[in-house]
């Protein structure tokens, strides 16, 4: 599989300055700091772009040159299907860090822990109302929140019979589980 060019995230904001530059002429130094890239890839640029031989050696474009080529690159499908698996990349990635933020979340520690682990049926905390019908949890913020939610689900893994038989009587309870 070729390499996917890093810098297309970069290229509208590239040409907005090159084409506010004064200067008639571009070379690898100005490519590189622009675009971001390495020597090797600026270089590439400028050939791909029409460059030649500058003074001392050096590789130049002219600036109208460079502005129109990296506006057709830009054109290209292939600078839009980099882009689109850049965004869907992005959004992987901020998924994975809300779901560590989220894992790393303490609800409780030391004795609150326990009797948040140890919760029953019977000994539902403070602002949860378990009716047969309805569930109702008062909370205020996020960590109180987590921790009476997390009292209902310890519950019902703890004592899931008596749960069940309270909201559904019913002679068989254990087939539901």
């Amino acid at each position: 599989m070729p390499v996917r060019p890093v810098y297309f995230h970069r290229l509208p904001e590239a040409i907005a300055v090159f084409e506010r530059s004064s200067l008639p002429w571009v070379d690898r130094r100005q490519v590189e700091e622009t675009l971001g890239v390495s020597k090797t890839v600026a270089w590439r640029i400028l050939r791909k772009c029409g460059a030649s031989e500058g003074p001392g050696k050096s590789l130049v474009c002219r600036r109208d040159g460079l502005v129109q080529a990296l506006r057709q690159l830009l054109a290209t499908g292939e600078c839009d299907r980099e882009l689109r698996r850049r965004a869907r990349v992005e959004q992987a990635i901020e998924q994975l860090a809300r779901l560590a933020h989220s894992l790393r979340a303490e609800v409780a520690e030391n004795q609150d822990a326990e009797r948040l682990r140890g919760a029953a049926f019977q000994r539902l905390p403070e602002g949860v109302e378990l009716t047969p019908n309805r569930l109702t949890i008062d909370f205020q913020g996020t960590r109180q929140f987590l921790q009476r939610f997390g009292a209902v689900v310890f519950a019902l893994q703890n004592d899931y019979e008596a749960v069940a038989a309270y909201l559904e009587p019913g002679p068989d309870h254990s087939s539901q589980a």
